[in-house]
């Protein structure tokens, strides 16, 4: 059986009143009165405006422009033949220089005179040395390390082929990398 709510007439009066039944069958009228229906409504017009002013925040919220984090990423080949490619660069605090090991024989990266001693991110095949500062790993054939820049500056450096496995180039190439 369906139940909704009736319009009754009693005493001459039209209320609201939604069907009931007693114990023994008897239908009936449970009364809601008009305060009751207008708290209801009221109630529900205070969801509808509230939702209603969410969707506009979350709507105004979205069309904002992001806050764009510029991060940079500067790639340097190294070639026991070649050098370095390319052997200067300039970049802003943030960037993260990605030395690629073209040649056949590990390589090495050494900083000369100012030391790299703050990093963002997680270096890749640097470790912080005995004077704290960043230290280049082995790079193998192949492999990369990476380092991104914090402090302002001219960081000199040399790439050195390792002689862990292969007979010593004699070859050092030397590179600058210009943050500002």
């Amino acid at each position: 059986m369906v139940l909704r709510r009736v319009l009754v007439a009693i005493g001459g009066k039209e209320v609201v009143g939604s069907p009931a039944f007693t114990s023994e069958g008897t239908m009936f009228y449970i009364h809601t009165g008009r305060r009751a229906m207008q708290k209801k409504l009221y109630g529900c017009a205070v969801l509808l405006v509230t939702g209603m002013f969410c969707c506009l925040a979350v709507s105004y919220a979205a069309d904002q422009p992001a806050e764009e984090t510029k991060a940079e990423n500067r790639i340097v080949a190294v070639s026991a033949r070649e050098g370095l490619n390319p052997s200067t660069l300039q970049a802003t605090p943030g960037t993260t220089v990605i030395w690629v090991n073209h040649s056949n024989q590990p390589a090495e990266i050494h900083f000369l005179e100012k030391k790299v001693t703050l990093a963002c991110g997680a270096p890749v095949n640097f470790f912080i040395g005995e004077d704290g500062s960043y230290e280049s790993a082995k790079i193998p054939f192949g492999g990369t390390a990476s380092l991104c820049f914090v402090e302002k500056g001219k960081f000199e450096y040399e790439y050195k082929a390792s002689a862990t496995f292969y007979p010593l180039s004699e070859k050092e190439h030397k590179g600058i990398i210009w943050i500002q």
